[in-house]
């Protein structure tokens, strides 16, 4: 399986998969805008908001960009399951 498929946008006409690429740097827009550790939740949430929907593998999709080393993630028990971020000037 690969990256691309785990984001769509939503449209009029229907859905429509992003590029790998494309999903990498949403990912990171809103990581980067947030400037702060987001949950996994939270950041289905923000895909939302822009019209991009993420399946139920947003987790696989966040921990391989994690093992890649595009984004940094670990276990959080404070807030109860993962958390993403980017590191400054990444």
């Amino acid at each position: 399986m690969h990256l691309n498929s785990h984001l769509r946008v939503v449209t009029t006409v229907g859905v429509r998969s992003l590029s790998e690429e494309e999903a990498i740097q949403l990912i990171l827009s809103i990581l980067r805008a947030a400037g702060k550790p987001l949950t996994t939740k939270e950041i289905e949430e923000e895909t939302r908001k822009r019209l991009v929907q993420c399946p139920d593998k947003t987790p696989v999709f966040l921990n391989r960009l994690r093992l890649k080393g595009t984004i940094k993630g670990q276990l959080s028990a404070e807030r109860r399951g993962w958390i993403w971020w980017v590191e400054k000037g990444g």
